[in-house]
């Protein structure tokens, strides 16, 4: 699996998923206040710039996202009260849009792909993602403790399956994913950019599914404020690099 898509998001002020700035509750004093310009997935183990997603999102006059932008494709955001239309354009050629409706809590409670599929989702009182169904057939399941995503599942041959996590003590200050609910049907982008509820307020350490024998842990490289700047993801002695750009929010 060559693509694992970590990162965006802010640290205190604001609480909307498209604000471009997310809240972190612990820090109530001298808050350093960031937004992600930069979400970079290395492959093959190389911190190699020719061998990468390199994800860029901008921002409008209004602080909300205007675009995400890799060099082969973009999304464009319009919005319309509750509704968020993203236009979609691949290697020159406009798709059809990924719609997003929003809930009361401003996180997405139904997404449209490009493909026509739908997605609904459930969120605890506290803003995280609980549970995604595509039509409704629950595609998977997450549990979360102590503001942490202890575990979330998947489904392979209609039995259901959980990756176990754990957690070091550093706080997520800048809410990166790196444990994210991959087997949604969900692009991973759209988790980083904060459409679907709140990261964990702790930095991934181990996960494991457990069926499995063998687990990834996560290194990390921060700046002088303790935003992360470099995961390195090892999994079956395998090394997988995210890289993250971040400017400060005026």
């Amino acid at each position: 699996m060559k693509k694992v898509f970590y990162a965006f998001a802010l640290l205190a002020v604001v609480a909307t998923a498209f604000t471009g700035c997310k809240k972190d509750d612990d820090n109530k004093e001298d808050k350093v206040v960031k937004r992600m310009t930069h979400f970079i997935v290395y492959w093959d183990g190389v911190a190699d710039d020719t061998k990468c997603d390199d994800f860029t999102i901008t921002y409008n006059a209004d602080g909300k996202i205007a675009a995400v932008t890799r060099p082969d494709r973009s999304w464009t955001f319009t919005y319309e009260g509750k509704k968020i239309t993203a236009a979609y354009v691949k290697e020159g050629e406009a798709k059809d849009p990924y719609v997003f409706t929003l809930g009361d809590n401003g996180y997405v409670s139904t997404y449209t792909d490009t493909w026509g599929d739908v997605r609904n989702c459930k969120y605890d009182k506290d803003g995280h993602l609980t549970q995604v169904d595509k039509a409704g057939e629950v595609k998977s399941n997450l549990v979360w403790e102590n503001g942490n995503l202890v575990k979330f599942s998947r489904f392979e041959n209609g039995a259901e399956e959980y990756k176990i996590q754990s957690f070091k003590e550093d706080k997520n200050l800048g809410n990166v994913f790196p444990d994210c609910d991959d087997k949604a049907g969900i692009d991973r982008w759209m988790f980083e950019v904060g459409l679907f509820g709140k990261a964990s307020v702790n930095l991934l350490d181990e996960a494991q599914w457990e069926n499995s024998d063998k687990s990834a842990t996560q290194a990390y490289e921060k700046d002088a404020e303790g935003f992360v700047t470099k995961v390195d993801k090892v999994y079956n002695e395998k090394h997988e690099f995210v890289g993250y750009k971040w400017e400060d929010v005026k």
